[in-house]
């Protein structure tokens, strides 16, 4: 190649270096975008509101003297001629039958321990692989707050960790172990005076260790009558004075009451809700079953029907709750991001549509939301739409334009 030429290959190349240099200056100088990552979110169609708790409720006393020993959890199930609780002379006679009870409950983790057949057939590697799985799932129900199930898994990490150290053939001295355990029982059972009395059940019912003076006032024959004044009026007062033992639920369905706003009719009779308390981790499935509307539809009472009796459950007449008629997962969209423009459709006719720009390489384009089968969520601040593959719409891990597009498009 003459030099000539080569001299004009060479300042070609330079002058498009330095254009494309130039160009991206610009870009960058001239562009202004902030931009959110089109993620998924979950929105809840809810609402936060004070509710009341009214079930069938028949309230247990006992007139007798003596220290009560429960039998029984409250939320637990009796049944007829079931003990409720027994009655000793003193506390330390109370003292001695728990520790006699939490002695044969390790006595009985040594056995599942020291069992011959377990460690015979058992092998380190199943051991350790247990053990993982194990702990996996005490971490699992510790971070969704089941603390009930965290006793039962921590015996059982303790039972695989001590079979482990006897199958490698660490001595840890369970044989002995056993033995004074077995001692102290013994001794103990000796020490131990027979109940002066047991309450039974007279029926099958739940049980709650306490009553708070509502058991006769609120009941599911009276829930249709139940006002706004009157749950306003209802406060947690758990007490057991004048002999009062605790008290029966009769059957295990119960209603929740609670204020709600129904101007705009979103509840309905026959609505599934779900309802999340603030005492407690569990989510509880419930159907509307009553609506009593005043004057004021802002001050209607709902009325839920629910049929889950726990422990969490029955520690309370009141409680916040948190109503939830609906969840819609989507693509989270911010409202300072949300767009309309003029398209046509697949008819031929010009429509309005929803939707955001992206930032698609250094270019800003417009992309239709997809709208949801029930319709789009509408949240404070954002908005839910549907997933999809079609790139007319906005998609999964789109670089949404949050600021630097105007009302036009530019």
């Amino acid at each position: 190649m003459k030099t000539g030429t080569l001299n004009a290959v060479l300042a070609l190349v330079a002058i498009c270096i330095v254009l494309t240099v130039i160009n991206a200056a610009v870009q960058y100088l001239t562009q202004d975008y902030t931009t959110e990552t089109a993620l998924l979110s979950v929105g809840s169609d809810s609402e936060l509101v004070q509710g009341v708790f009214i079930r069938d409720e028949k309230v247990i006393s006992y007139s007798g003297k003596g220290v009560i020993s429960y039998e029984v959890s409250d939320g637990g199930k009796l049944g007829i001629g079931s003990p409720i609780a027994t009655v000793y002379s003193t506390e330390t006679q109370i003292g001695i039958k728990q520790r006699i009870a939490a002695l044969q409950k390790e006595y009985a983790v040594l056995e599942r321990i020291s069992n011959p057949g377990t460690t015979k057939t058992a092998q380190p590697s199943n051991l350790s692989a247990l053990f993982t799985e194990r702990y996996k799932d005490f971490l699992y129900h510790r971070e969704q707050g089941d603390l009930a199930a965290l006793p039962e898994q921590s015996e059982e990490l303790v039972v695989l960790l001590s079979t482990y150290q006897l199958v490698t053939g660490q001595d840890a001295g369970y044989t002995q172990k056993m033995l004074e355990v077995k001692a102290e029982i013994e001794a103990l059972q000796e020490e131990q005076e027979e109940p002066l009395d047991t309450i039974t059940a007279e029926e099958a019912a739940y049980f709650v260790s306490y009553a708070d003076g509502y058991e006769d006032e609120l009941n599911l024959e009276m829930v249709n009558d139940i006002t706004p004044q009157m749950i306003a009026g209802i406060k947690d007062n758990p007490s057991n004075k004048n002999g009062v033992v605790g008290k029966l639920i009769e059957g295990y369905r119960w209603v929740l009451a609670a204020v709600v706003d129904n101007s705009d009719k979103i509840y309905q009779l026959d609505d599934r809700v779900t309802l999340k308390f603030a005492s407690t981790s569990e989510m509880i499935r419930g159907t509307i079953t009553a609506l009593n509307m005043g004057n004021d539809p802002g001050q209607t009472v709902a009325l839920i029907t629910c049929d889950a009796m726990t422990y969490d459950l029955v520690q309370h007449r009141t409680d916040t709750v948190e109503i939830i008629r609906g969840e819609y997962q989507g693509i989270r969209v911010p409202r300072s991001a949300l767009h309309f423009k003029e398209i046509e459709n697949e008819e031929g006719r010009m429509e309005t549509v929803r939707g955001v720009y992206i930032l698609n390489g250094e270019q800003p384009e417009f992309r239709m939301l997809m709208k949801p089968e029930n319709g789009f969520y509408e949240g404070d601040d954002y908005v839910i739409a549907a997933q999809t593959t079609d790139s007319d719409y906005l998609m999964l891990y789109d670089s949404i334009i949050t600021k630097g597009i105007d009302a036009d498009g530019q």
